[in-house]
């Protein structure tokens, strides 16, 4: 599935545990953003792929609008704030399209309190 952020395509691909592994070292590796080809690879047939797809929506995010994501760098409670109210709208928006281009694979495996249309 394909969605545009900040003027970027990106990617996502839901991955066997080969092509996660492939991409990194780090066996309990769930979802992964790679920045250089813009994809986001989730885990298949893991019971939090949404939680986990938010999770990378946010690296993206941030990346795309420049915000440090590097371990030395800490945001205080007024940056993650902002941070979450700017960024509520296009998360929400494309969990809905990945939702939705799942829903025939995945029909009534979604987690609760997720709404389909």
């Amino acid at each position: 599935m394909e969605f545009e952020i900040n003027g970027t395509k990106w990617t996502i691909e839901i991955v066997n545990e080969t092509k996660m592994h492939d991409e990194t070292e780090n066996r309990y590796t769930l979802g992964l953003t790679v920045y250089k080809p813009q994809k986001i690879y989730l885990l298949q047939e893991h019971a939090n792929i949404i939680r986990t797809l938010k999770h990378e929506l946010m690296h993206v995010w941030l990346y795309e609008y420049g915000h440090a994501q590097d371990d030395d760098f800490s945001y205080n409670a007024e940056d993650i704030c902002e941070i979450v109210a700017s960024s509520n709208t296009f998360v929400n928006e494309v969990v809905y399209k990945f939702l939705k281009a799942q829903k025939p694979q995945h029909e009534g495996k979604h987690e609760k309190n997720e709404v389909i249309e």
